[in-house]
């Protein structure tokens, strides 16, 4: 079994996801990236990072959709790695649709995603991560907003993800701690205009996007802080206060 410490990120190609995926390389961790769709993104990350910090990069690809997917990403990540110390389940998926125009596909593949699967994915990991393990699950500060009805399964759903990661936390205490974060806009959504930008920022107290390295800090945090479990971090720039 390894001795180094091993992470495994989901939805790690691209943007935030490859962003966390990087910080654990630079910081010594032997790493699992999960994709669903980008495989040359998650390729080319992977060779940038064994050259140049010298850990070990494994990729999984699977379709999250899949009910047997999350246990296929832990079991992938066991046989290539031989352990695990830290689970960031970061895919997930957004669609802006009308609400009298979600259809019953449309509302199962965002739960498939953004719920069913943390959770299992949750499941199979707490059978193989080491004592002391960590999960970090991907929140979103939609999930304590009620002003987008246009995105109503991804709020709901982002929404039972707390549920989920107090629930888990308490199941899964003391050997390991489950926590989540809660981004706000850290990178803009790549259709959003920049008038829109500025709306949105208009009811953030720190006036600004943050950056994906916020994110980063904030899980990193979580995974070092030894006495913090069943918490969502909030990183939204102050904007829960105006709620």
């Amino acid at each position: 079994m390894t001795s180094a410490r091993v992470a495994l990120v989901t939805g790690g190609a691209r943007r935030v996801g490859a962003a966390i995926a990087r910080s654990f390389a630079q910081r010594g961790y032997d790493l699992v990236i999960h994709h669903g769709q980008s495989p040359r993104e998650a390729e080319l990350l992977a060779a940038d990072l064994r050259q140049q910090h010298h850990v070990r990069v494994a990729v999984v690809q699977e379709d999250l959709r899949d009910v047997q997917a999350p246990a296929r990403v832990i079991d992938t990540a066991m046989r290539q790695m031989g352990a695990l110390d830290v689970v960031v389940s970061s895919a997930s998926v957004m669609e802006f649709v009308a609400f009298d125009a979600v259809s019953p596909e449309q509302w199962e593949q965002t739960e498939a995603v953004n719920l069913r699967a943390p959770f299992f994915l949750m499941q199979a990991a707490a059978r193989v991560l080491r004592d002391g393990g960590v999960i970090v699950q991907m929140s979103d500060h939609l999930a304590f907003e009620t002003v987008f009805p246009d995105l109503i399964p991804h709020q709901v759903t982002k929404s039972a993800v707390t549920t989920l990661v107090r629930t888990m936390a308490s199941a899964l205490a003391p050997r390991l701690r489950v926590n989540a974060v809660a981004p706000g806009l850290v990178l803009a959504p790549e259709r959003m205009s920049e008038a829109a930008l500025q709306h949105f920022l208009r009811d953030v107290p720190l006036a600004r996007s943050g950056s994906p390295d916020d994110v980063v800090q904030a899980i990193h945090y979580l995974v070092d802080a030894p006495y913090v479990t069943g918490e969502v971090l909030h990183v939204d720039g102050g904007r829960h206060l105006r709620r």
